[in-house]
Order: C-alpha cells, then structure tokens, then sequence
C-alpha cells in the first residue's frame, strides 16, 4: 500500500473546561490522541492525498482562511515549511495544528499519515 495522508478538518467550538479529564469529548471535535484520528468514520475524512505538494496546497489554503488570532507567533510560510519537511519524513510524518483564529472559532487541521503502526492497511480502503 502506498504512503498515503488523510486530511481532517474542524472549526468551531473549543473543549469545555474539564471535558478532557472526564474523557467526555464529543465524536464531531477533534481527537486528543494523533493515533485517533484513523479511528474516525470515513466522514470526517476531507480528502486524501498521495503527494506531499497537494497536501502541503490543502493546508495553505486551509491556515489561509482560518488566521491565527496571532499571526506574528505562528507564521504561515514557516508552518508551511515545516509541514513539508515533517510529511517527507519516513516516521513521524503527521502534521496537525489547532489554534485559535481570527475569528474566535477553534481551528484544527490534520494531515495523518497512513498506513502507520496500529493500521497496518488504510480503514478507508485507500490502496
């Protein structure tokens, strides 16, 4: 099976304060845990990619349209340099951001990668 990334995205609301500790997180929100993530429905998938350059393009525009509340502490070219590298890599190849926006909404995007250890074949049944 080929090295593959599946894209997750989610804006909205927060976790409440204390909803980690009780394990109350609802199943729209974003995982705690990166291994998660593939655990998700096949409804939460945004889109895969085959390709670092079109992965690295989703999430440009993604960070584009959603700004840091502090866009001075999270520089977008820097982040997009970083994903690149980070994807490239033979281990250790998710990317995943969640910050506050502009907006006041909270944003998070995820690249995970997949196969990976624990799914062995894609549970979306990407070849």
């Amino acid at each position: 099976m080929k090295q593959h990334w599946h894209a997750y995205s989610y804006t909205g609301r927060s976790y409440a304060d204390g909803m980690i500790r009780r394990g109350e997180v609802p199943a729209n929100y974003p995982p705690i845990e990166i291994k998660n993530w593939l655990k998700r429905p096949a409804k939460h998938v945004v889109e895969t990619f085959y390709e670092i350059d079109p992965a690295v393009d989703w999430l440009e525009s993604e960070l584009s349209e959603n700004p840091h509340l502090d866009e001075v502490t999270f520089p977008l070219k820097e982040r997009l340099q970083y994903s690149r590298d980070a994807l490239g890599q033979t281990a250790g190849n998710d990317v995943v951001y969640g910050y506050y926006s502009k907006a006041q909404q909270y944003v998070s995007r995820a690249l995970i990668a997949c196969p990976r250890q624990g799914f062995p074949t894609c549970p979306y049944g990407a070849e």
